[in-house]
Order: structure tokens, then C-alpha cells, then sequence
């Protein structure tokens, strides 16, 4: 599998649409899913198999002492092997937050705090923006605050705590329209999440506003209608 950032397949850089679901043998591994995204010259590549290289990147991610949680996801994000969109992003978001949240202060044990982040963003599948309407941006920070609060569907007192960031952070990122682009997706999830932190908290996340570098392999870029594109 290539390693390039480009929007396109995996295998071939072909444009990649979306179909009717049907059982598609992937071309990386060999095992067969139900998927709706196949490029133009029928390649499949799984979420896992998408995703393939990601505890990797979370390990270095997470031995960093960053605080500012978009200069985090900016190095992950120029790794070769994190491609332009795809699921790995949704676990990559949380993580992200939590190393920054530890970093700059917050109780939370990472060794244990990492996995369960990796594990639950691996679950949201690719394409959740436009088939449930759930961004899985949004979806990885509710899953950072549910980690941060200890929230589960139980506890009384935090129940609502990620589902509140997730909820503006859905709204902040459909409010800057679309199409899909998991890089713009995550840095507007991030900012609010940064935000949400300090108001619940008390610990003040240091978020940049990011510049993106990666525009030019994003054949769907919002160009200038993107708050993150670089002004000339």
C-alpha cells in the first residue's frame, strides 16, 4: 500500500466513489466487508488496512511533550502513511487530545488513556459525515471528553459532558460546509475541544489556529472558502 496523503485509492490514486453497500474483498489484506466506497478501478481498501500504521504514530505522538494539540495533529498529519481523509482520523483526534491535555497539566494517565481512545475512533467507520451525519471528528472529541470525565452511560454527573462537545463541534463543522476533508474537520473539532476543556476543566489548552500545507493533494479543497487555507 502507498503511502501518499492524495484523496484517491490506496492502491491506485483513482478517484474514489461511493456506492450502493455490497461485499467487497479488500485489496490489502484479502478479507472480505460490506463497504460503499470503491475506486473507479474497483479497488477496496478496508478501515483496518487504512488505518494499518496508526498505534505507530500515536506512540511517537504521545512521547512528545507538546502542548497545543493542532501542532500535534499537524505532525501526525505529515507522516507518510495518514492519508489526505480516511477513519484512522477519528482516532487520531482524541489522542491527540489527550497528550496535549496531559501536557499542559491534566490528571490522566496516558498508557492507559491511549488505548481506549485508539480502540473506541476505531470503531466509527469511514464516511460517518454523510451517511449518519455524525462528522467523526465530532465524534473523536466526544470520545477525548468521555475519557476526560470518566463519562459512561451511567454517571449521572458527566453523562452529558461529550455529548455536549460532540454536539458543537458537529455544529461548528457544519456550519463551514462541505464536502468532506478529515484535515479541516479535525482542526475545527480540536479548537472547540481545546475551548470545551478549559470551561470544564480549568486546563487551558494552547490551540493555534492551523495553516494548512496539505491542500494541494485534496482534490475536494474548499480552497479559500476553508478558514484553514493559506492566504496568499
Amino acid at each position: 500500500m502507498t503511502g501518499h496523503h492524495e484523496t484517491g485509492c490506496l492502491i491506485c490514486g483513482a478517484p474514489v466513489v461511493y456506492t450502493e453497500p455490497a461485499r467487497r474483498r479488500c485489496a490489502v489484506c484479502g478479507k472480505v466487508f460490506k463497504a460503499d466506497a470503491v475506486c473507479e478501478r474497483g479497488h477496496f481498501v478496508c478501515d483496518a488496512c487504512h488505518a494499518a500504521g496508526l498505534p505507530g504514530y500515536i506512540r511517537k505522538m504521545a512521547a512528545s511533550a507538546e502542548g497545543d494539540p493542532i501542532r500535534l495533529l499537524e505532525t501526525v498529519f505529515r507522516q507518510d502513511g495518514v492519508h489526505m481523509h480516511g477513519p484512522e482520523h477519528h482516532a487520531i483526534l482524541p489522542c491527540a487530545l489527550l497528550v496535549a491535555y496531559k501536557n499542559c497539566g491534566g490528571d490522566i494517565d496516558l498508557a492507559k488513556a491511549i488505548p481506549v481512545a485508539l480502540e473506541r475512533g476505531g470503531k466509527v467507520p469511514g464516511g460517518t459525515c454523510g451517511y449518519w451525519g455524525v462528522c467523526g471528528a465530532a465524534a473523536g472529541a466526544g470520545i477525548y471528553a468521555s475519557i476526560v470525565t470518566g463519562a459512561t452511560p451511567l454517571t449521572d454527573a458527566v453523562w452529558t459532558a461529550p455529548q455536549k462537545l460532540a454536539a458543537e463541534c458537529i455544529s461548528a463543522i457544519a456550519a463551514l460546509g462541505g464536502v468532506r476533508c478529515c484535515k479541516r474537520t479535525s482542526f475545527t473539532a480540536a479548537i472547540r475541544a481545546a475551548e470545551w476543556t478549559r470551561e470544564i476543566t480549568g486546563i487551558a489548552l494552547p490551540a493555534s489556529r492551523p495553516v494548512c500545507s496539505l491542500y494541494p493533494k485534496n482534490r475536494e479543497c474548499l480552497g479559500a472558502a476553508c478558514p484553514y487555507f493559506p492566504i496568499k
